[in-house]
């Protein structure tokens, strides 16, 4: 019996010292593929802040509800959440109500690791970051950025042209799609590095599913931050127009010729019995012999 329950206990411990070892290469690989389009693990601001020391700053709890929700806790009125929110430009933080708890606290680990120097593969905390000179970009990058925003050229990997789901005011592009995000404005708030960041390591479901495996190449990053830049700066001037009233004019118009010709079909029914001959030759027979 002894024997049976030190190899339980050496199983279970195994199982225990393996499982954490996994956690931390999960918090490494969630914070990597949802979080670095916006966050640096150090000091560096992007379009949200550095982590570095997000564990002092914050409690666990706070920071695995911040999270899971940001939004709701903007609205309940949390005076940190609310302060953090007005310091970003008031852009709202991605929520990630589909990661449980323990992947949450897998992320802070990693974080905090990364910037203890406790861990053999952990880098050194950045110094503060020297601000950075404005990007130049050239009337060529913008627009081989338009051409890339509309489809009229192909991304290398094959991924979707970006208008089929976001639309941009702007003069010399077609309305686009209403299923994201306005993005004449995107550069506004998020500056170069954030718009590169997300169109380089797309953290929304949507993008990862159809650019996980048909990533950006540099140059592509380049130029469509180049057309949101340009789009940004001039969109003051541009032409307001609405993807809702083209569908909605569309559909009016779609359904008057739909009941256009289902008002054409309907007075070209026959509008009687296709036996009717038939029983108009036997009454008139019937008439014929009664006389």
């Amino acid at each position: 019996m002894k024997s049976i329950a030190k190899r339980i206990s050496l199983v279970a411990t195994l199982s225990l010292i393996t499982t954490m070892s996994v956690n931390a290469q999960d918090g490494e690989a969630l914070f990597k593929a949802k979080c670095t389009a916006c966050h640096s693990v150090g000091t560096k601001k992007l379009v949200g802040p550095g982590l570095a020391g997000i564990s002092d700053k914050r409690t666990q709890e706070w920071l695995v509800s911040w999270i899971k929700d940001s939004q709701a806790m903007i609205a309940s009125g949390d005076a940190d959440a609310v302060a953090i929110f007005e310091e970003y430009n008031k852009s709202p933080m991605i929520p990630f109500a589909d990661m449980s708890d323990e992947e949450i606290i897998a992320m802070l680990d990693y974080i905090e690791a990364e910037n203890s120097g406790g861990d053999a593969t952990a880098s050194e905390p950045e110094a503060p970051a020297e601000p950075e000179a404005p990007i130049e970009y050239s009337a060529a990058d913008f627009e081989a950025g338009k051409m890339l925003f509309t489809g009229t050229k192909r991304f290398e990997k094959g991924g979707p042209s970006c208008i089929v789901c976001h639309n941009v005011t702007n003069d010399d592009v077609m309305v686009g799609g209403l299923l994201a995000k306005d993005l004449t404005n995107v550069y506004e708030r998020l500056g170069d590095a954030g718009v590169s960041g997300i169109v380089s390591a797309p953290p929304f479901p949507a993008m990862v599913k159809s650019y996980g495996n048909n990533p950006l190449n540099e140059e592509e990053v380049k130029q469509l931050t180049a057309f949101f830049k340009y789009a940004d700066e001039v969109s003051e001037t541009q032409q307001k127009r609405s993807g809702f009233k083209l569908i909605a004019g569309g559909g009016i118009v779609g359904l008057i010729i739909i009941l256009g010709l289902v008002s054409i079909l309907w007075s070209n029914r026959k509008k009687e019995s296709t036996k009717k001959d038939i029983f108009s030759r036997q009454l008139k027979g019937n008439d014929s012999v009664e006389s």
